[in-house]
């Protein structure tokens, strides 16, 4: 063991100590994720489109609309319910207000209406317009608190009329139940920053361990594998080091980017440990991935331009560059059998809606299989005697 931790140190070691390393790690995914997610959509100009359904459709649901459209934090706009929730789904809104039959009775009966706000988990506004709500729900109860007492106690003075709003206004709850959606398993429920962010981090992750592994086709063209056999390291202690080497490199390129956009592009990534699990189980397909493109080529230089030819191609295929509800039907099909879609998708179960590492095992499953296909073949065909 400490062979190999020797072996997997030297190889990082000699990774990080070239200049151009950290462009490819860590400069090109960000550039690209600031180009393609940021530019392109203008998500970081655009202020959050809410829409609001008005199913009581009363006087005091539509003055609670009035108020709401009062402030400058969010766009307001008017659905009704079908047409809110397929405009969530396709992402053209951030979320919506429903306003429920009953809205007003209850209001008048001196009670909290129930206000349901629907939104993603990554949506860090959701706090902020719950805040509205409540605002408005308070102005709104001591009007109709007020409108009952002129009502029941017409001609008593000023001061009690003042007294009551007051006791009103002390005894507001919280008048918002917040919605965690779950609706579907598309990959468009993430937001174009998120999607971005998650696609150019595996790509470029890829390209890396591209080059990383292409390592091993170099010693043996140099011979320094041959010369490293003559050491006491056997054979698999010297695979094993190298394996892990890009093991723990390929964590360290995704680990900071993971942090960069967190703190850079507010992207959440959601649960940790399912988030771990995920990232190693893709790094190992990605390993793997460049282990069998070895096995078919003669040379590293080789191995790079037919390697990132496979990768940038599959890379658009499995919704890295561009949404995939774009692209025709048998080009979203075709996307199934590439690494990226699976990884993607359990970044969105993640990040878009809130899931835990159980909600991922599919896509985990799926990338565990690419690793073991991909490194049987892989070792099978790179010959190291």
């Amino acid at each position: 063991m400490r062979r190999i931790g020797a072996i997997a140190a030297f190889e990082i070691k000699r990774i990080f100590q070239k200049r151009q390393s950290y462009l490819l790690l860590f400069g090109m995914p960000l550039l690209f994720t600031f180009i393609f997610g940021g530019l392109i959509s203008g998500d970081g100009e655009n202020k959050p489109v809410i829409s609001v359904v008005d199913i009581d459709n009363t006087q005091l649901s539509q003055a609670l609309i009035n108020e709401v459209k009062t402030t400058s934090a969010v766009n307001i706009s008017m659905e009704d319910d079908k047409s809110a929730s397929e405009k969530f789904d396709k992402q053209e809104i951030t979320g919506y207000i429903r306003l429920d039959e009953g809205f007003e009775e209850e209001l008048l009966k001196q009670k909290v209406p129930e206000v349901v706000f629907v939104s993603s988990p990554s949506f860090e506004g959701s706090a902020l317009v719950q805040q509205i709500i409540n605002d408005s729900i308070t102005k709104l109860r001591i009007s109709a608190a007020a409108s009952t007492f002129y009502h029941d106690v017409t001609g008593e003075s000023p001061a009690a009329i003042q007294e009551k709003i007051s006791n009103e206004l002390a005894s507001v709850p919280t008048a918002v139940k917040t919605v965690t959606v779950t609706k579907n398993s598309k990959l468009e429920n993430m937001n174009n920053m998120t999607a971005r962010s998650a696609g150019f981090t595996i790509m470029f992750v890829m390209i890396a361990m591209l080059s990383v592994t292409g390592v091993l086709l170099e010693a043996r063209q140099t011979g320094v594998w041959y010369r490293m056999m003559s050491t006491p390291a056997s054979k698999p202690e010297l695979l094993s080091g190298y394996l892990l080497a890009f093991f723990l490199i390929g964590w360290i390129q995704f680990g900071i980017l993971m942090l960069v956009s967190k703190w850079v592009f507010h992207v959440e990534w959601g649960n940790t440990l399912a988030n771990i699990v995920l990232v190693s189980s893709l790094l190992l397909c990605t390993i793997g991935l460049g282990l069998f493109i070895a096995g078919f080529v003669k040379t590293s230089e080789q191995q790079s331009v037919f390697g990132n030819l496979i990768i940038i191609s599959t890379c658009m295929i499995g919704g890295v560059y561009w949404p995939l509800e774009i692209m025709p039907n048998f080009m979203q099909q075709a996307a199934r059998f590439v690494p990226q879609y699976w990884g993607l998708e359990g970044f969105a179960e993640l990040a878009a809606r809130g899931g835990a590492l159980s909600d991922i095992i599919g896509p985990v499953g799926i990338l565990l299989a690419f690793t073991v296909v991909f490194l049987t073949v892989g070792m099978k065909r790179v010959r190291f005697e």
